[in-house]
């Protein structure tokens, strides 16, 4: 998740697709990888803007920063550049007819680089880790704070049971019927394979292992070094070892300037930025014949949670207000300088939950209308906390421009300075009035849906959770989880009936059709809004390989995405 107004960084909990591969990434500039034989050894660094602060299944890394450690860890399926899922770490992944049952099946001859085995009981043990149910089914012996599931256990809270069937197989069982299962496995690119040792032990959170192209060597909050992994299971195309490089190390550089002189002098062999205040330097990166830039689609939406908890969002007037005072036009000219496009729903317009109809866009006229009903409505004036990161220079101009459209409407915006970490703390669940994060993305649904429904479990009375509650009081408290990612706290039956249907719908007109009647709900009660796309680019020098090295089971990878790219295939051409 990526705090607005915070020069692009982003947390999570927990991310989905794209569309066609010439609409997937564009290739600006190739001054940087003139060879075409690969060059094995040498050690590099990349620029992120995000900071590493665990490892484990609660710990949440950003998304550049989830470039590092996905360098560590690989993914159970993973995502090709036309958007299907396909297996990974698994060898297959089936469904029964009515959705409800997926038998996994692991990709056999794989090893964690602690020398453990990549099979069935690894799979049941992260799945189990991910849901939140370790220390409650026997598994491990452990406390309830150790290791946490975070918002996983929001993220799988459809899952009523887990069951290895074989040495390699693992059965899930949903509550409600997903068609799109594989998408949550994939998590965004989050739910990695860690090692059963990892998992169990004292030091999940500071001592990744996983089956990837690297080792961990030793991290900082704001650096992460990596080895080349000498038993790495894949092969290049001609069947020689992979990786290429040596090492890499992922080092934190908050200011956008930074990481452009870095990767122009040669110090940063590659860096990463967002468009979300980070689209001038982009842009002119875009334009250097001596690098090689790469930059995502439109598929990452930026959204304004609106607490509904609490004042002033706990009132539609307030809602409306605020989202008729974004002008969204004036942003993308004078915030991303023309990158990108102007919302015209929630989504993106590759998304299958794309509707215009009930979407609260500019309108000053209506905006100040909407102010003056609150203020009659509660008999006080619409004013409401702005948070940005102070340390940035970027995400405070975002915060000034922010500041202006909404007071231009006859509200009171007061900026709050906040750290990341503050942000995230406070996000889950929502304690502040407004809080800006990109969660939802892609083509598909799987990482929005959670975020907007107010029980992820669709109402499940068998829930682990529900059970565990009947326990002892502490562990009903773990309730929390089923409404943990919906940051605007707010419970819309209307919407929600129509998704959990949607989701269950293998037709897909049909299902797209009632995502649509979902979306249209949402925008009508302005349960959140927005006023940006996002992307992602990726600036590099004197590297090859970049994007060529495909999938396991075939076909080519996203180049680009919110978490940067894959380094297995990459070699210095120094």
């Amino acid at each position: 998740m990526k705090k607005l107004f915070t020069g692009g960084r982003r947390k999570f909990a927990a991310v989905m697709a794209i569309a066609l591969v010439a609409s997937l990434s564009q290739v600006t500039t190739s001054g940087a990888s003139s060879a075409d034989t690969p060059k094995r050894g040498g050690n590099i660094k990349v620029g992120i803007f995000d900071t590493f602060p665990g490892f484990c299944t609660g710990d949440n890394l950003a998304n550049s920063a989830l470039m590092g450690a996905r360098s560590i860890y690989e993914t159970w399926v993973e995502q090709r550049s036309d958007g299907k899922i396909v297996p990974y770490l698994l060898k297959s992944f089936e469904s029964s007819p009515d959705y409800k049952t997926w038998n996994l099946v692991v990709r056999d001859g794989i090893k964690f680089h602690d020398g453990s085995p990549l099979d069935g009981t690894a799979l049941l043990i992260n799945l189990q880790a991910f849901r939140g149910a370790l220390y409650l089914n026997g598994l491990i012996g452990r406390s309830p704070k150790s290791p946490s599931s975070g918002t996983g256990a929001g993220a799988l809270a459809n899952l009523t049971d887990v069951i290895q069937t074989g040495a390699m197989s693992v059965t899930v069982k949903l509550y409600n019927a997903e068609v799109n299962f594989p998408e949550t496995l994939f998590g965004s690119g989050r739910f990695m394979a860690r090692s059963v040792a990892q998992l169990t032990g004292s030091t999940c959170s500071t001592v990744p292992v996983g089956t990837g192209a690297f080792k961990y060597v030793s991290h900082k909050l704001t650096d992460l070094v990596v080895a080349k992994n000498e038993n790495y299971w894949r092969k290049d195309a001609k069947g020689g070892a992979l990786p290429y490089l040596d090492g890499i190390t992922f080092t934190y550089v908050n200011e956008a300037a930074s990481r452009v002189s870095g990767v122009k002098s040669g110090a940063l062999a590659a860096t990463m930025f967002s468009s979300n205040g980070e689209a001038l330097q982009i842009l002119a990166l875009q334009k250097d014949k001596k690098l090689t830039s790469i930059i995502s689609p439109l598929d990452y939406y930026p959204s304004l949670w609106l607490n509904h908890k609490i004042a002033p969002f706990n009132s539609k007037n307030a809602r409306l207000a605020f989202s008729h005072s974004l002008d969204r036009a004036k942003w993308l000219k004078v915030r991303q300088k023309g990158l990108g496009a102007v919302p015209e729903s929630i989504v993106g317009p590759n998304n299958i939950m794309f509707n215009k109809k009930g979407y609260a866009g500019f309108d000053l006229k209506k905006a100040k209308e909407f102010t003056a009903a609150y203020t009659k409505e509660t008999g006080k004036a619409l004013e409401f906390s702005i948070p940005y990161d102070s340390t940035s220079s970027d995400s405070a101009a975002d915060a000034q421009l922010f500041k202006a459209m909404v007071e231009a409407a006859g509200m009171k915006g007061n900026l709050l300075s906040i750290t990341t970490a503050e942000l995230i703390q406070k996000a889950f669940p929502n304690q502040l009035q407004l809080l800006p994060l990109t969660l939802m993305e892609g083509t598909g649904t799987s990482f929005i849906v959670p975020f907007v429904v107010s029980d992820t479990s669709g109402g499940n009375p068998t829930h682990f959770l529900r059970g565990a509650a009947k326990l002892s009081p502490a562990l009903a408290a773990l309730q929390i989880y089923y409404g943990i990612l919906n940051i605007s706290s707010f419970k819309d039956e209307v919407s929600e009936n129509l998704l959990f249907a949607a989701r269950a719908e293998p037709n897909k007109v049909k299902a797209k059709k009632l995502y649509a009647q979902a979306t249209e709900q949402l925008q009508n009660e302005v349960r959140m809004t927005n006023i940006n796309f996002t992307q992602y680019a990726l600036s590099y020098n004197k590297l090859g390989g970049v994007g060529e090295l495909g999938l396991a089971a075939g076909g080519p990878r996203r180049l680009v995405t919110n978490f940067g790219i894959d380094w297995t295939g990459v070699w210095s051409t120094k």
